[in-house]
């Protein structure tokens, strides 16, 4: 399937909406009476990345604008930050990690419609390998695997329009199609997540679980109620080159699928399930597919008053590498062969006050010797890696609806026996300190 004039309207749509700002407000949970809502009553709280869900209690920071019959949201951070990984390679850099957001929204034909435009500079302020990261791998540059880096996200990371209308009392359908999107597969992004909005940093297996956010064309359809979701999507699975400034169709079709269910059995808790097959998403591998499975747990609850934000999630990918003759019956059938790799993470960010936050990512994944770079010898061999990250971040400035901190980031990797000659031990570790404006 080829990319329809459906996602072409949606750039249109996205692109041609012109805006003021006018007063801001703190909480974008508390929309005024008059401003649009989403059908059966669900609070505009909910809505996470793409068409994904968080508990609606959880909070939404960032400044709201109305212009004439339109409301609009801005919402995002930008991080300032010196980032030293230790090892060997003892990586050190000073750059920025950022995203923005808008979405504007207005009712039409008795439901609401939304276009959600977002960014990041980070092409520009980190190059094109993206800041270090020690054991983190996915995407590439050069036509080569980009390890021990966290790529840059593209400057346009989400272009997309969603259309959501009532259909019975208890039943709502949505449709979102974007040029740049994310489809059901996955959790919720990481930079949306309530349980890392402390931590600049992408978790070690983001491949695993959320790395499709940056789809090049997708379309999701879903029906829900006030307590459920089911969402299937047809998009382009092909991760975009190291040239990260342009809208990246190279070889796009919508031959990628996936499908996610959502259950919010209170304001608290947010359960999510997916499964989904992705064609030709590897750029250095033969065109083929790769099938990925995973679940996630978002909680939203207080401790004296104070929020409370964490995650559970789970991701696996099954790699297929084509197929081999089976040499010991000559009358078989060519056999498939692949490999199986998972992931699993647990995060968490209390307030501690006001203005300071605490937060932990605990997180293990397998990774196959091709990921992490190797030339040679059993490429799909898998290696069992352990992660611990702690941090921590103080507001120190208000500005209208913006906040000015310092923060700080620790983490410790603890790698197999196997490993040891390659990272010269088995254990790594590495610090940043930043500054944060969201």
């Amino acid at each position: 399937m080829k990319l329809s004039q459906t996602l072409v309207l949606a750039a249109v749509l996205a692109t041609t909406i012109a805006w003021q700002p006018a007063q801001a407000q703190h909480d974008m949970s508390h929309m005024p009476p008059a401003q649009p809502a989403l059908p059966l009553g669900i609070p505009l709280s909910r809505l996470g990345s793409g068409t994904s869900w968080i508990p609606d209690a959880s909070p939404m920071r960032g400044g709201h604008f109305t212009v004439g019959d339109w409301s609009l949201m801005l919402h995002g951070a930008v991080y300032g930050q010196y980032d030293h990984q230790n090892g060997f390679r003892h990586e050190s850099q000073r750059g920025v990690i950022d995203w923005e957001m808008l979405m504007a929204m207005h009712s039409l034909a008795g439901g609401l419609f939304r276009v959600n435009v977002m960014t990041s500079f980070e092409p520009l302020f980190l190059g094109p390998t993206g800041y270090p990261q020690l054991l983190q791998t996915g995407g590439t540059y050069q036509n080569a695997r980009l390890v021990n880096h966290q790529h840059p996200h593209d400057l346009v990371s989400e272009l997309a329009a969603v259309y959501d209308h009532s259909l019975t009392g208890g039943v709502a359908a949505s449709l979102y199609a974007g040029i740049v999107g994310e489809p059901a597969l996955g959790p919720v992004s990481y930079m949306h997540r309530p349980s890392a909005e402390a931590d600049p940093f992408a978790p070690l297996g983001h491949h695993w679980q959320d790395a499709s956010h940056e789809s090049f064309g997708v379309i999701t359809l879903g029906l829900y109620s006030r307590v459920a979701k089911l969402e299937g999507s047809v998009f382009n699975a092909r991760e975009p080159d190291w040239y990260h400034y342009n809208l990246d169709y190279t070889g796009a079709r919508l031959d990628s699928y996936s499908g996610r269910v959502t259950v919010m059995p209170t304001v608290g808790l947010s359960l999510s399930a997916w499964a989904g097959y992705l064609m030709a998403h590897d750029r250095l591998e033969t065109p083929i597919g790769m099938q990925r499975y995973g679940f996630s747990i978002l909680s939203e609850n207080q401790i004296g008053g104070r929020l409370w934000s964490s995650a559970a999630i789970w991701g696996v990918n099954i790699h297929h590498h084509g197929s081999r003759e089976h040499n010991h019956d000559p009358t078989a059938t060519n056999v498939k062969f692949y490999h199986v790799s998972a992931s699993a993470l647990l995060e968490t960010t209390v307030a501690v006050t006001k203005r300071t936050e605490l937060y932990g990512r605990l997180e293990q994944v397998s990774k196959s010797g091709d990921e992490l770079g190797f030339q040679g010898g059993d490429l799909t061999q898998l290696f069992t890696i352990r992660s611990l990250s702690l941090a921590a971040t103080r507001d120190f400035v208000s500005v209208g609806w913006a906040a000015i901190g310092l923060g700080l980031r620790g983490s410790v990797n603890f790698l197999p026996e196997t490993l040891r000659l390659t990272y010269q031990g088995t254990t790594t570790s590495g610090y940043a300190a930043f500054v944060r404006v969201r």
